[in-house]
């Protein structure tokens, strides 16, 4: 565990603070170079990417500070102080959602076509954060007998909790989930979808990997919402299965669009291509009518 990577006097490089800022980087990078292929202006693409990263932070602070106010009510400054940790993924993750598709719509931009070009980015992006965490010492996971279980230096967050025991390292399964989810998604987006597809398959995985990676992590009594039989669920795991049934809705809701939008007559007056397009012929001009059997123009098909 390295939480400050560099010191210089009293100047200092935090590990979360670090790893937080080449995650957006790298995500911020991905999304433009792949808006640009879906024909989005490169100007408009970062203008997006500046909105997602400050709703992104917004969110997870404030979700943080929520769920933990008794940390912060007798030290309000501590609320800004970010390199320290204290992101909360999906208050950051909605926050960016709503109010990233309520900017794109205003903007005029291609909403759905934005979303695809996002989604792998998100989902790395992720990952490559929640390297921060481990080497931060936060987001730790429960006690484990596992060969791969971590123990945490002496002062670490940790150690208050589960002093001298080997855990989960909770948040390297994190970072494995997110790279695994940006292979999926590039592999799924060689295949032509409709718009949309793309992003709500990115929400629905990544929210039913977080769901069972959460079962290895701990948290404090108040993140607890409820219990079923013998497993209780956290708010994030509540989260979890609202993004996935959202998702699934989404999917639905697009696909019949698509559906509806393919199956639609191409003109008002409900006749066909040809019929409802104005003739670019002579009004005496003859057209040759091929004999049976000859093969028709593939321009017509």
């Amino acid at each position: 565990m390295h939480p400050t990577l560099f010191q210089w006097g009293s100047f200092q490089i935090h590990s979360y603070g670090l790893l937080l800022a080449i995650s957006f980087l790298v995500a911020i990078q991905i999304f433009v170079v792949r808006g640009k292929r879906r024909g989005i202006p490169e100007d408009a693409l970062h203008t997006v990417s500046l909105v997602l990263l400050i709703l992104s932070i917004v969110g997870g602070r404030a979700l943080f500070v929520l769920t933990h106010w008794s940390d912060y009510s007798a030290d309000p400054i501590g609320i800004f102080r970010l390199w320290e940790g204290g992101l909360m993924l999906y208050g950051g993750y909605i926050l960016a959602i709503a109010g990233g598709i309520a900017y794109v719509q205003r903007a005029k931009l291609p909403l759905w076509k934005v979303a695809d070009a996002a989604a792998p980015a998100m989902a790395l992006g992720v990952g490559i954060g929640r390297i921060g965490c481990f080497l931060n010492g936060c987001c730790f996971g429960l006690p484990t007998h596992a060969a791969w279980g971590v123990r945490f230096p002496p002062g670490s967050y940790s150690t208050f909790v589960f002093p001298g025991e080997h855990l989960h390292p909770s948040q390297l399964y994190m970072v494995l989930a997110g790279v695994l989810l940006y292979v999926v998604l590039l592999r799924l987006d060689r295949k032509p979808h409709f718009d949309g597809y793309l992003f709500w398959t990115a929400v629905a995985l990544d929210s039913v990997l977080r769901f069972g990676i959460d079962f290895t992590r701990y948290y404090d009594t108040t993140s607890f919402l409820g219990k079923v039989g013998g497993l209780s669920f956290n708010i994030n795991q509540i989260m979890s299965v609202v993004l996935i049934l959202t998702s699934l809705v989404m999917l639905r809701i697009l696909s019949r669009r698509r559906t509806a939008a393919v199956g639609a007559p191409p003109s008002s007056t409900g006749g066909t291509p040809d019929a409802a397009a104005p003739s670019s012929l002579p009004p005496r001009a003859e057209v040759e009518i091929p004999p049976t059997g000859a093969t028709e123009p593939r321009s017509a098909r």
